[in-house]
């Protein structure tokens, strides 16, 4: 099949590697460059998901996808995967208020069994001895083992290359519409030129949902900003990454401290900011007093697609047919690009995918 991709962030190079491999003819349009968005500069954090049951759909699917990206490590890049900086390094999730003991508890409860996510709960005792300069205001922790962090843009950027090798090719113009000819999708616009296609996978991630206004789908994705900052901090290096509230602190290999992040509802404006500047760094030397003599290098700022359930969408639209919308990874959408992509090239070829995915219907909105 000839397929169309819009949006050259980890959702749409997923699916343009994935399609690829398979040998459908595959162009990815993006009007910017690939990761040049949200993909480019997320932490890279890849933690299980904790929805209140093992079962739940979005743990599964966290858990699947935490091992694609295993796999992927192997076999991008020759295997080498020390070039997409792919590292296991564990997570601590900071209770840093008694409801926030009470919740990890029962979330320890619920998976303690499940000796592949290596789940402990750590008292501020034994937290000290995870890195003695926690906050002792801080009463302990979720200790998560099996996690990993990854280079998103590295990561990005392999998949697109990867899928560029099978013949993929990247088209650096913005889509301004989505042709239908007989209750079929048929192509893009894009420029003045329209372009052919037997079908289009959406992956524009916050610019999905303009794109689809005229079709009458709503794809209820919003842009929320979040902001990162990078530290010249005093030695030793953070040898977990740390969790807490909407914010985390974790050094990287770039040898850096990377700390945030904010959750700002401003629409499409990607500027950094002080006022996020001043309340991510008054949160970090809260839970580690010692970043007071750290000094600021670098501010990031970026939009994540979110939902308001904040699942993600993965969606093969009936009408038209040929359409499939992948966005809405939200604050997780490293973790699951590679996952939605490979949904979308499968849901395409009319094979199912290796889990339910059923609950990320756009149906959930009706």
């Amino acid at each position: 099949m000839k397929i169309l991709i819009i949006g050259g962030g980890i959702a749409g190079c997923s699916a343009a590697y994935y399609l690829s491999l398979d040998g459908h003819d595959v162009s990815l349009f993006e009007r910017d460059s690939i990761a040049s968005h949200a993909s480019g500069f997320a932490l890279g954090g890849i933690t299980p998901l904790f929805g209140g049951s093992p079962n739940n759909p979005y743990d599964v699917l966290s858990e699947y996808s935490i091992g694609l990206h295993r796999d992927l490590a192997k076999q991008l890049n020759g295997g080498n995967s020390e070039k997409l900086n792919l590292l296991k390094k564990a997570s601590v999730i900071l209770a840093v208020e008694h409801s926030d003991v009470d919740h990890m508890m029962k979330i320890y409860d619920l998976y303690a069994k499940d000796y592949a996510k290596d789940i402990r709960w750590l008292s501020m005792g034994e937290l000290s001895h995870v890195d003695a300069r926690i906050s002792p205001d801080v009463l302990g922790g979720l200790y998560v083992g099996e996690a990993y962090e990854t280079d998103p843009y590295k990561l990005t950027l392999s998949l697109w290359q990867t899928a560029e090798q099978h013949g993929a090719k990247l088209v650096n113009r913005s889509v301004t519409d989505i042709v239908v000819k007989g209750g079929r999708v048929s192509g893009v616009v894009a420029g003045d030129e329209e372009f052919e296609a037997d079908a289009i996978v959406v992956a524009a991630g916050p610019w999905s949902s303009p794109l689809l206004l005229d079709f009458e789908i709503n794809v209820p994705v919003t842009p929320l900003k979040g902001q990162i900052l990078r530290l010249d901090a005093p030695d030793p290096p953070l040898k977990v990454s740390l969790w807490w509230d909407t914010d985390y602190a974790t050094t990287k290999p770039d040898d850096l401290l990377w700390v945030g992040t904010t959750e700002e509802n401003v629409g499409y404006d990607d500027s950094a900011t002080s006022v996020a500047r001043d309340r991510i760094i008054r949160s970090a030397v809260g839970i580690l007093p010692y970043l007071d003599d750290a000094e600021l290098v670098q501010q990031t700022a970026c939009l994540r697609p979110m939902t308001p359930d904040r699942l993600p969408i993965i969606e093969a639209v009936s009408e038209p047919q040929g359409l499939m919308i992948i966005t809405g990874g939200g604050r997780h959408g490293i973790l699951l690009g590679p996952s939605m992509g490979l949904a979308a090239a499968n849901l395409l070829a009319g094979s199912e995918f290796p889990v339910d995915i059923s609950t990320f219907s756009l149906s959930r909105f009706s």
